[in-house]
C-alpha cells in the first residue's frame, strides 16, 4: 500500500492578485459627474439608448425654465424665453449632426415644453429625442392587453 502525499495549495499569491485587480479597477473607474440641473424624468417603457456623444441636451427643470448644454454638461447655459431660438441655432451651427436630447421635468409645466418644441420647429430640428426613465413592468402589465383583447 503506498502513501499519498498531501498536495497544499497555497492561496495568498491569488488573494493578493485578486485585491491587486479590485484596487486597479476601483481606482480608474470613472464616476457620472453630478448633473447640474437635476429632473425628474417621465416615465415610459421604450428601451432606445440615447447617444453618449454628439448630443445637444435640452433640460426644462421644475418651474419651466430651459437650459442648454453638451453632453459633458459643463458648458450649461441658462436660456431666456426671448432668446431661446437663437441659442438653438447656435448651437446647432456648432455641430450640425449632433442629437438633440430633451430632458423634461414631469412635473414642468405644459406650456413651457410647448414653448421648447416652437423654438427647436423654428430653428428647423424636426428631430429629437425625449428622455425618459424606464417604466418597470409588472406581470400584470404584461397581462393586460390579452384581457383587453377577450
Amino acid at each position: 500500500m503506498t502513501r499519498r502525499n498531501k498536495v497544499r495549495i497555497d492561496m495568498t499569491p491569488m488573494v493578493d492578485v485578486a485585491f491587486l485587480l479590485l484596487i486597479f479597477f476601483m481606482s480608474t473607474t470613472q464616476f457620472k459627474p453630478p448633473e447640474q440641473v437635476a429632473v425628474n424624468l417621465p416615465l415610459s417603457s421604450s428601451e432606445i439608448h440615447v447617444p453618449e456623444t454628439g448630443t445637444i441636451i435640452l433640460t426644462v427643470n421644475e418651474t419651466g425654465q430651459v437650459f442648454i448644454s453638451s453632453e459633458t454638461g459643463r458648458d450649461i447655459q441658462a436660456l431666456a424665453p426671448d432668446n431661446m431660438l437663437e441659442a438653438i441655432v447656435n448651437w446647432r451651427g456648432r455641430n450640425p449632426s449632433a442629437v438633440v436630447v430633451v430632458k423634461g421635468d414631469r412635473d414642468a409645466s405644459f406650456g413651457a415644453m410647448a414653448d421648447l418644441m416652437d423654438a427647436l420647429a423654428q430653428a428647423k430640428t424636426l428631430r429629437f429625442n425625449l428622455m425618459t426613465d424606464l417604466k418597470k413592468r409588472t406581470p400584470r402589465d404584461e397581462a393586460a392587453p390579452s384581457a383587453a383583447g377577450d
